[in-house]
């Protein structure tokens, strides 16, 4: 797509400031729509900012007249009970003013970036999640808040909006903002991690996911779900690739399943009493269980094909920390 009117809500955070130096390499006309943080990232395109905020629909109205398309990752990380409100108030209403905004403006064709969070878990390493999955949500806030948002596209979509849904897993590459991405780089880089929990998940570098988001615009169909992940892989394997990059000592030891009972309730008790624990029976489930996911529907449908590595992924990332001044 080029020379296109596109407005990219979230466009100041990670995957954000990637998708929009991607769209504006394309000569398209792009409208930025964000609170007042910014992105180095973003720093000299040729772009139209405008303020805002999406729990707000009179401001989101605003800034979505006159769009071709819309893609929006606007999105609220936080996963703690505290902050539910703020979590629900952003994914799902903040999705549902989008959406209608979008279809008040007549604009062509809508992606919204949901996450793999809104599939669930698996307890196996067998199975890998697909579009279709809506598994144990229990303890995870961000993933129910998803699951709402795409129930809110749905209903849109059945009004007639041409919206399509994409779910990325963990992403990894050059332009994270947020500390709790970059601290397990610090840990390792630090040799403070002793253990990896049991678990694992999907993966994708942040340039082939901002491929399947342009896919998605060109090619995705109203009111389906693509899963662009790219490797999956234990917590264990993928701490010990950012050791082996790090030249640091690899982690040997895995916990075994049966502690996942004694961690949970060491968690849940440290929420309680911390305001910021270290640990949260969210990030527990998470780390004992599997969210291995099967990418073949945006293979198929999209031709979406993932170029990078997670090793050359996570060396990215690792230079990108360096040159921020966060890992040395």
């Amino acid at each position: 797509m080029d020379h296109e009117k596109i407005l990219v809500t979230g466009a100041t955070g990670f995957i954000g400031s990637n998708l929009v130096k991607k769209l504006c390499n394309k000569k398209n006309k792009i409208t930025i729509f964000a609170g007042n943080s910014s992105h180095l990232f973003l720093k000299g395109l040729n772009l139209r900012r405008i303020e805002g905020d999406v729990r707000d629909y009179m401001s989101v109205l605003k800034a979505v007249k006159g769009s071709d398309y819309v893609y929006h990752l606007a999105a609220c990380s936080l996963n703690s009970p505290k902050d539910k409100n703020e979590i629900f108030r952003v994914n799902v209403l903040g999705t549902e003013n989008v959406m209608k905004a979008c279809l008040a403006s007549n604009v062509k064709k809508v992606v919204h970036v949901s996450s793999c969070s809104a599939l669930g878990f698996s307890k196996s390493d067998n199975i890998k999640l697909n579009e279709s999955n809506y598994l144990d949500f229990k303890d995870q806030l961000y993933g129910q808040s998803k699951k709402l948002g795409e129930d809110k596209v749905k209903e849109f979509v059945a009004k007639g909006l041409n919206a399509t849904i994409v779910l990325p897993p963990y992403v990894i590459g050059a332009g994270e903002i947020d500390p709790a991405r970059f601290t397990i780089f610090q840990s390792i880089a630090k040799n403070r991690i002793k253990f990896a929990y049991p678990g694992g998940g999907g993966t994708v570098a942040v340039e082939d996911l901002v491929d399947g988001l342009i896919l998605a615009m060109e090619k995705g169909k109203a009111g389906e779900r693509y899963i662009l992940s790219n490797e999956n892989i234990s917590l264990l394997d993928r701490y010990n690739l950012i050791a082996e990059i790090l030249k640091k000592p690899r982690i040997k030891i895995k916990l075994p399943q049966i502690s996942y009972f004694p961690m949970y309730l060491l968690a849940a008790v440290l929420q309680k009493v911390l305001t910021n624990t270290p640990i949260t029976p969210e990030t527990i489930r998470w780390s004992y269980n599997f969210r291995y996911y099967d990418s073949s529907k945006a293979k198929k449908e999209l031709g979406w094909q993932p170029k990078i590595p997670l090793i050359e992924s996570l060396k990215i990332a690792i230079e990108y920390y360096k040159q921020i001044g966060v890992l040395r």
